[in-house]
């Protein structure tokens, strides 16, 4: 078991602290394992002195919580307000439009860089054949293939950087998404 998924069994036994307290420990004991593996001590060993997640959790429920009362490990269902539900089902729909719109310019981008490309390459060909009529025709259309070229290269360049920025821009879509529509109301 490494330290991620040490935390996320952890936070599953903490859910009678509810969502803030919750995240707060979390937090410190993230802190806490990353400074000790730091420095130097295997994560493994790190895990083994905290001890198992559920041993961790029933002794930061113990100092959180009245004596007698026995921790509860079933997390209560979440509420989803009206708002929440009136804005998925206004905003998805919005979402994916956009995310449609910017994937599809992303692949223009690369048909373009593509046909860029693909075009210089076949009017070099051409340009050795023109130079049998007309040598100077032949050189001004092998400068403007080569031009043309090197143009699709750039522009694959920036497809391939536009298209990181897509994914980028779809992972941050997605965990603001996550966070709105799974924190408690």
């Amino acid at each position: 078991m490494n330290q991620y998924e040490y935390l996320k069994e952890l936070r599953l036994y903490l859910s009678p602290l509810g969502r803030t307290e919750e995240d707060r420990v979390i937090e410190y004991y993230a802190e806490l394992i990353g400074d000790k593996i730091e420095s130097g001590i295997p994560e493994n060993g790190v895990l083994s002195q905290l001890g198992t997640p559920r041993e961790l959790a029933d002794k930061i429920l113990a100092e959180t919580q009245e004596y007698g009362e026995e921790p509860k490990y079933i997390k209560e269902p979440e509420k989803l307000s009206v708002g929440r539900i009136v804005g998925f089902s206004i905003l998805i729909p919005f979402v994916i439009t956009a995310l449609a719109i910017l994937y599809s310019v992303a692949v223009s981008f690369v048909a373009a860089s593509v046909g860029m490309q693909l075009g210089g390459v076949l009017t070099i060909i051409g340009s050795f054949i023109v130079m049998f009529t007309s040598i100077g025709a032949g050189i001004c259309q092998l400068g403007v293939a080569i031009f043309v070229s090197a143009l699709g290269l750039f522009a694959a360049y920036g497809s391939w950087k536009f298209i990181l920025l897509c994914i980028k821009i779809t992972q941050k879509i997605f965990k603001a998404y996550v966070r709105t529509y799974t924190k408690e109301a």
